[in-house]
């Protein structure tokens, strides 16, 4: 009876690894994407992105996973644990180039896929006061974000650019929707955020609020652009808020894809051709997806394209 039950253990086992190779699990490679927070954006669009290689590319079976975001995740594509991680712009640079966490160890083996959606930085102030450009914030009271967010991290850059630093401001460490409270409020005097636009928080403070923006100069902006490629100059239009009667000058910055330089050239070529030729599904999932777009994949990326990367956007005409 033992020596039956053996046989035909062995005989299941022999028909379900066939069955696996038929349907093409066995053969099929896994690619884990890093994300960050299941309660932010970047989990569902590393989950969407997964969907589009498992459902047109064959041979690959891949999967998203909530992360610590960023360094996190240039850490797992170093050492190849993941395939493809999203990343902050500035945090990338940092580590291709060897500079802040990473001084002494550049991450040299780091490529870019792809940015995705923009993310605005914007100044503001109650309208009809003293603040009316960033300069005007010298000894005022300002929000600059969490502590060691990216709100605070680009304000701090920008504010720099403008000849101001925290001792020359009453620097308050709130997030997007703390700052538009406290400004309602009477407790600061300006803000900085970098959110998605329209951001529903400014929205909010607009309707309660005179507001004005304070404009990143397009020609500052272009400074900033070519020392630090992670931040590049953007055009709010006109009407975009309440009482902006006028197009809004600033910086935006987006999310990458980051891969490692071994990936192969056609995997990161079938990528980006899968995303793109079924782009509607990613929109579907949420709506700043739409804002994923061929002209936005190519734009703010800080640190060299991946091979196949360039090849399908020279094909697009989007790059030399």
């Amino acid at each position: 009876m033992k020596k039956w039950i053996g046989i035909n253990v062995w005989a299941i086992s022999v028909v379900l690894l066939l069955s696996m190779g038929a349907t093409g699990w066995a053969a099929d490679q896994r690619l884990a994407i890093g994300t960050a927070s299941t309660g932010g954006t970047w989990y569902p669009l590393g989950g969407g992105v997964a969907n589009m290689i498992n459902k047109y590319i064959k041979g690959y079976y891949a999967a998203a996973h909530p992360s610590g975001a960023s360094l996190e995740n240039i850490r797992a594509i170093a050492k190849k644990q993941d395939a493809l991680s999203l990343s902050m712009p500035d945090t990338a640079f940092q580590a291709y180039n060897g500079l802040e966490a990473y001084a002494g160890k550049p991450v040299k083996e780091l490529r870019g896929l792809m940015s995705t959606y923009p993310i605005d930085i914007q100044f503001f102030a109650l309208a009809g006061g003293p603040i009316k450009t960033i300069a005007d914030l010298k000894g005022k009271k300002v929000a600059v974000g969490a502590p060691g967010s990216g709100t605070e991290a680009m304000a701090r850059y920008v504010l720099k650019v403008y000849g101001l630093t925290y001792d020359d401001i009453d620097e308050q460490f709130l997030s997007a929707t703390e700052t538009a409270e406290a400004l309602k409020d009477g407790n600061i005097d300006a803000g900085i955020v970098t959110l998605g636009t329209p951001a529903p928080a400014l929205i909010d403070l607009a309707t309660q609020r005179d507001i004005v923006f304070l404009d990143i100069a397009p020609d500052i902006a272009d400074k900033i652009n070519k020392e630090f490629p992670a931040y590049f100059p953007t055009t709010i239009p006109a009407g975009t808020y309440k009482g902006q009667d006028k197009p809004h000058h600033t910086l935006s910055w987006m999310g990458i894809f980051i891969v490692h330089q071994d990936m192969t050239d056609q995997l990161a070529y079938d990528i980006l051709k899968a995303v793109f030729d079924h782009k509607e599904e990613l929109n579907q999932i949420h709506a700043q997806f739409k804002g994923i777009t061929l002209e936005n994949a190519v734009k703010g990326m800080p640190i060299p394209f991946h091979p196949g990367a360039e090849k399908f956007y020279k094909e697009k005409g989007l790059i030399q």
